[in-house]
């Protein structure tokens, strides 16, 4: 529905004028936006620092999972497949859109979580990792909007700045900040608790969003440095010339 209302919000003149990369770009960020508002409010109060203790000192792995697990993961998942088969299906635009590396990282990120998250929680096994990989998805109302505002190109206006600061900000608080407790936790979870396979899986994938959180985040940084000190090395080199 937001993807045939975009002529008529941004003009058909304009419209037309955009490249597919950029116009399905902002086709998905409607949804993209409505998923970091909708998913984390609904996981909320499901929320803890750590798992809670076992009797041996060890982080549990399995205990009753709250209501507010059930409705966020299925909010998640739900956007996820979406966006997924978005992909597969618009294959050509999004790599252009993504480039070859972050596409196939979304494929992968979409693939594996629709896949096993909703495992962890009909097992009320490893919940706590996936309320807050849930919650992470905070960031991506900033994330749609600062992609939608890169392809109209008032990315460099005093509301893409805003834009812009609140996705760095809502990116460390919901991926990096908290990622020390998560890493905590599954280095001292009972696993004992659990059958073999479902360890397995959470060995293989529970580290896998951190490792892309912290590519993620370096790429952040980079882009910063860019911003910050890029013009001013530009504007040595004129003056010196």
């Amino acid at each position: 529905m937001w993807g045939a209302l975009c002529p008529i919000v941004f003009g058909e003149r304009r419209w037309a004028q955009l490249s597919d990369a950029k116009q399905y770009e902002i086709r998905l960020a409607f949804n993209c936006a409505v998923n970091g508002i909708l998913a984390p409010a609904l996981v909320y109060p499901a929320l803890t620092s750590t798992p809670p203790l076992n009797q041996n000192g060890l982080y549990a792995t399995v205990f009753p999972r709250h209501e507010g697990s059930v409705l966020g993961c299925a909010a998640s998942v739900g956007y996820l497949l979406y966006d997924l088969l978005a992909m597969l299906s618009n294959f050509t635009v999004s790599i252009k859109a993504n480039g070859v590396v972050a596409y196939n990282l979304y494929i992968w990120h979409h693939a594996l979580s629709i896949m096993f998250w909703p495992v962890a929680v009909l097992h009320n096994s490893f919940v706590f990792f996936v309320n807050w990989f849930v919650a992470s998805e905070a960031s991506s109302t900033f994330l749609a909007a600062r992609g939608a505002m890169l392809s109209l190109g008032t990315i460099n206006t005093p509301v893409g700045v805003a834009v812009q600061l609140g996705f760095v900000a809502s990116f460390f608080m919901s991926r990096i900040y908290v990622m020390p407790n998560l890493i905590k936790s599954i280095y001292y979870a009972d696993w004992g608790q659990v059958p073999a396979w479902q360890a397995n899986i959470a060995r293989c994938t529970v580290p896998l969003p951190f490792l892309l959180n912290i590519y993620w985040w370096m790429m952040i940084l980079r882009s910063m440095y860019k911003v910050i000190f890029g013009k001013k090395r530009g504007g040595k080199g004129k003056k010196a010339a």
